[in-house]
């Protein structure tokens, strides 16, 4: 399976802007910075409802999960731009 590289970069900067946001959530000392490391993980808490969304390996677990989906979105848009789908211009 060859890698694509639209969905690459896709995922590395989320997995990038995640960790970013992982680490401030635990390096802050204001009231609400638990509630930020919910960002990167946003679909999950509203599905996964009973599961403790606070310990690090369930986060990083769910950011890899979401990395994994960017990376299909990006290689599927990327695929989608090479046939020229957004391209044609005989309409």
């Amino acid at each position: 399976m060859k890698i694509n590289t639209w969905g690459l970069v896709l995922s590395g900067i989320y997995g990038v802007m995640s960790l970013g946001v992982i680490v401030y959530a635990y390096t802050c000392s204001g009231m609400f910075c638990g509630l930020v490391a919910v960002i990167p993980v946003m679909p999950w808490p509203f599905v996964l409802e009973g599961v403790v969304l606070d310990t690090l390996p369930t986060l990083i677990t769910l950011i890899i999960l979401n990395a994994i989906i960017v990376y299909f979105i990006g290689s599927v848009v990327s695929k989608l731009f090479k046939k020229d789908v957004f391209n044609n211009t005989s309409l």
